[in-house]
């Protein structure tokens, strides 16, 4: 989120509860989101003040994850503002949920983030140019000729990555049955929970993030391997964490080619291209 204006962001919420009620979704001023933006426009008024006095006011350390929230919920209307499908709709239900902070989650109130995750993902995508749809088994996207399918997972706790490896694998291994040829899955593991539940702040070289992701891949290669499904291609690894102090947010992916000797590595390719150029080179 560096560089881009608080007001901004605020400007392009606008509508957003209007929004929400024309789905069917009764507006809670006391969810996790609207908590977010409060957040948000506290620290626009503490940047204006700063501008107008020259005393700026660092923001706390524990509010970054719901300056990162805000923004995530600002791409989430700008991209599906105009065109929310009813299974989107009823995935924007339940990531609306949840506690104000993610230190706060526990195994009984985490599906919002769970959810959101994957819309914030979507979202992302979408607003660079990408299809993407909210559809079974969570996202689905279309890319130089493939359909990808995503299963979406968030772990808890680093023991409950390989499950969710598995778990995934398994959700995808259901869609695919009843796909056309050309539709391959991707395992898509948030490791922001694992490495960060919510009361740290990256500190040193941001790219470190880069390799500590990295090493996820290498840890579970075991268990990537072990997919025996052809038709699963990919595995995407990636995290969101606030940084050096409070200055930025930064957030890492890792892929890995799955049982490329398998089958034809062309759709692995494709997502892993599609990926990079949708991070790098947005429209």
């Amino acid at each position: 989120m560096q560089g881009i204006p608080y007001s901004e962001i605020l400007r392009g919420l606008e509508g957003f509860d209007v929004w929400l009620k024309n789905q069917g979704i009764t507006v809670q001023p006391n969810d996790r989101i609207h908590e977010a933006l409060k957040v948000l426009l506290k620290a626009d008024e503490a940047s204006r003040r700063g501008r107008e006095t020259g005393n700026y006011t660092n923001i706390d350390p524990k509010d970054w994850f719901s300056m990162v929230e805000a923004l995530e919920a600002h791409d989430v209307f700008l991209a599906f503002r105009d065109n929310p499908t009813p299974a989107f709709t009823a995935e924007l239900k339940r990531a609306l949920s949840g506690p104000e902070h993610p230190s706060l989650e526990t195994t009984k109130n985490r599906d919002g983030r769970n959810v959101w995750y994957q819309l914030a993902l979507a979202a992302e995508w979408k607003l660079r140019g990408a299809e993407v749809e909210v559809e079974e088994p969570d996202l689905r996207l279309y890319r130089e000729g493939f359909t990808f399918l995503l299963a979406c997972k968030r772990p808890a706790k680093d023991h409950s990555v390989r499950a969710n490896i598995r778990g995934a694998s398994w959700q995808l291994q259901q869609a695919l049955s009843s796909t056309p040829i050309n539709t391959y899955g991707v395992v898509a593991i948030n490791l922001t929970c694992v490495l960060n539940p919510g009361d740290k702040i990256l500190v040193g070289d941001p790219n470190g993030l880069g390799g500590i992701v990295e090493s996820y891949v290498e840890k579970h290669l075991k268990d990537l391997k072990s997919v025996d499904d052809q038709r699963i291609c990919c595995a995407m690894f990636d995290a969101a964490t606030p940084s050096n102090g409070v200055q930025t947010v930064d957030m890492m992916r890792a892929y890995y080619a799955i049982g490329k000797e398998l089958h034809p590595s062309a759709a692995s390719e494709a997502f892993i291209r599609h990926s990079i150029e949708i991070r790098d080179h947005p429209e």
